[in-house]
């Protein structure tokens, strides 16, 4: 019988997500597998954590590789659909809290994973779409922010997928773009 790298991770993280202290046995256990299997692949819970996590990252970047480079689609249905895309990886993202690489080990693939979106951010700014008095960098952490709320929120049953995805978006569409600032109004509407 083969054991997938991708079962052991997706049972890691409903047990994480579960019993953030839970051991290398108890997720062995929950995963049909022997410990002296998970022990080869995993050899302590801090390599689990750390490959959970980086196999996390890397599903971020798949979502955000959907970000268009074209600045005439409009702004909300890209964030509808990109956070839409991100809301199913909130059980996993608790676990990028957890990671013992969570500082320069796990940057290079937050960078990778932020970058469409900064490059798309930083297009609407020059095409005039989003506020200039704003940093690009504060965009993409306010957005990716409010995400991990929505993921929170989520996870305790406060929201649902489909609330989550419309406060993430009108949430930060309402404080990043040029309609937003107009007169002081809030003029963006998501639906």
């Amino acid at each position: 019988m083969v054991i997938k790298s991708e079962h052991i991770l997706q049972t890691a993280a409903q047990v994480l997500a579960r019993r953030p202290d839970a051991t290398l046995q108890t997720i062995a256990d929950a995963a049909g597998i022997s410990r002296t299997t998970i022990f080869n692949r995993y050899p302590t819970r801090d390599d689990l954590l750390n490959a959970l996590a980086r196999d996390t990252l890397e599903r971020v970047a798949q979502v955000m590789a959907w970000v268009p480079h074209d600045t005439n689609a409009d702004v909300g249905e890209v964030l509808m659909r990109i956070t839409d895309g991100l809301m199913p990886l909130g059980s996993r993202t608790a676990l990028l809290r957890l990671s013992p690489d969570g500082g320069s080990a796990l940057d290079a693939h937050w960078a990778r994973a932020a970058t469409p979106l900064a490059l798309y951010f930083a297009s609407l700014q020059t095409a005039g779409h989003l506020r200039s008095d704003h940093p690009v960098r504060w965009l993409v952490a306010s957005y990716v922010g409010l995400v991990f709320a929505a993921w929170d929120e989520v996870s305790v049953g406060e929201l649902g997928h489909v609330q989550a995805v419309r406060l993430v978006v009108s949430t930060w569409l309402q404080g990043s773009t040029t309609a937003a600032r107009d007169e002081g109004g809030l003029a963006v509407t998501v639906s």
